[in-house]
Formats: C-alpha cells, sequence, structure tokens
C-alpha cells in the first residue's frame, strides 16, 4: 500500500526535518520503501518549506506525492497555498491550529493538534512544535510504530535536545489521550 504525505509549513519550524525523521522511522525501523523530498524558499527561515514523504510496501516507482493522503500544515500560508492539492472528501488533514485559524466547510478528517501552544507552554521550547505534530500524526495513522519514531530521534537528533524531543513526544501523547485521540 503507497501512502502519500505532505508537510508544509515555513523556515524554521523543523518540517523539512520532520519529513526525513518520518522517512527514516518508516524505512529503517518498519522495513517499508521510502522515498522524501523537500522543498524551500530562498529565505532560510519563515520562507515557505514543504517536505513530502512517500511510504509503501512495494518499490517507489515515482517519489513526489500525487494525491496525499494526509496533509500536515504547520502554518495558514502553507495551508492557504497547499490545500488546493488535497482532497478534503479523502485525506487526513492535520492543522497547528495555534497559526492555522481560517479552515474550509467541507473537511471530513480534520485533525487539530495545538502544537505550537504545547511547545511554549508544556515544554518550554516552541522549536519542538514539529516533533509534537508528528507525534500525533504518529498515533492517529500508525504508519509507523512510537516505538520506531522514538528510536529515530535518539538515533538522529543531536544529544543536547534529545531529552526536550522527548519531552515533546510525552507532551504529544497525553494530548492526544486528553482527546479522546481526536487530535
Amino acid at each position: 500500500m503507497r501512502t502519500e504525505i505532505k508537510l508544509a509549513g515555513f523556515g524554521g519550524q523543523g518540517v523539512i526535518l520532520m519529513g526525513v525523521l518520518l522517512a527514516q522511522a518508516a524505512g529503517y525501523h518498519e522495513n517499508k520503501e521510502v522515498a522524501q523530498t523537500q522543498s524551500y524558499g530562498p529565505e532560510a527561515r519563515g520562507g515557505a518549506c514543504r517536505a513530502e514523504v512517500v511510504i509503501s510496501d512495494e518499490p517507489i516507482d515515482y517519489t513526489k506525492t500525487l494525491n496525499p493522503d494526509i496533509f500536515v500544515a504547520m502554518s495558514q500560508p502553507a495551508f492557504d497555498k497547499y490545500i488546493k492539492d488535497i482532497n478534503i472528501e479523502t485525506a487526513d488533514i492535520f492543522i497547528d491550529d495555534t497559526l492555522v485559524t481560517e479552515i474550509p466547510e467541507g473537511i471530513k478528517k480534520l485533525h487539530r493538534v495545538s502544537a505550537t501552544k504545547l511547545a511554549e507552554e508544556k515544554v518550554g521550547n516552541k522549536m519542538v512544535a514539529n516533533t509534537i505534530m508528528l507525534t500525533a500524526l504518529v498515533n492517529a495513522t500508525k504508519m509507523v510504530s512510537l516505538e520506531a519514531l522514538k528510536n529515530t530521534i535518539a538515533g538522529n537528533l543531536p544529544a543536547k535536545i534529545q531529552a526536550v524531543n522527548m519531552k515533546a513526544v510525552d507532551v504529544a501523547l497525553e494530548y492526544c489521550e486528553q482527546q479522546g485521540g481526536k487530535q
């Protein structure tokens, strides 16, 4: 089965890292076929960026997303730019509702995750909003195991930021539990 994920936000939010971690969790820890691509504007911080991940049980013949099954928007401009490419009837759409507040009617599977707010208030570092969102995504979709995600974080992030990211995972899981699994 092929699953296509599009992640979008602005530079500095860790959107590219989310894509890399998801791809590595699926590929290295779940033995799936994966492809990960990324794009960002000329501005390093603040400019638009996106990452695409394709996860499959079969070899991947095309590495880009054609009809994303999952869309993650970490900012309103990213949501506005890419929502037109998403089938709102079938796709799981995850938004950071701290920053994405204008949402059209008709989205069938909307997951609201207060990633930036949780990162600031519960972890004390808004830079881990990406880890909170990624954990909520993994928890809701089960596309990779939480163990695979944790192992990927531990194996890929510098030691000085591992603890804060693991705390972000715990905060996200607690949030998901409080929401009844319906972010």
